[in-house]
């Protein structure tokens, strides 16, 4: 299992600075950004982080998203989660969500 305290990143924008989550969270958020994007689905997402304002990003397939972990190490992925995420989904974009405990 990955350990919460290794921090990897999002890179959207060349212009701003690469958003820091931990590699379990970015997992599961790789995994829904994929479905999402290879459909060439235009949204925003939305990540409320507990030490500073809320961050909003606008995502597009045709702008480049890098993702890197801190570690090399996969972990499994909590399919709860990945439906709480595909299900976050309104008007206003996606909601990135904390992890639920698996059922």
């Amino acid at each position: 299992m990955l350990h919460a305290w290794r921090v990897g990143t999002l890179k959207y924008d060349a212009e701003q600075p690469p958003i820091a989550l931990p590699d379990r969270t970015l997992e599961h958020l790789h995994v829904v950004l994929a479905r999402k994007l290879r459909e060439h689905q235009r949204f925003a997402l939305n990540i409320l982080t507990e030490r500073a304002e809320p961050i909003q990003v606008w995502l597009d397939a045709r702008i480049p998203l890098v993702i890197t972990y801190a570690s090399s190490v996969a972990d499994t992925i909590n399919e709860r989660w990945i439906k709480e995420l595909e299900a976050s989904f309104t008007a206003a974009g996606m909601l990135l969500t904390a992890e639920p405990a698996e059922a």
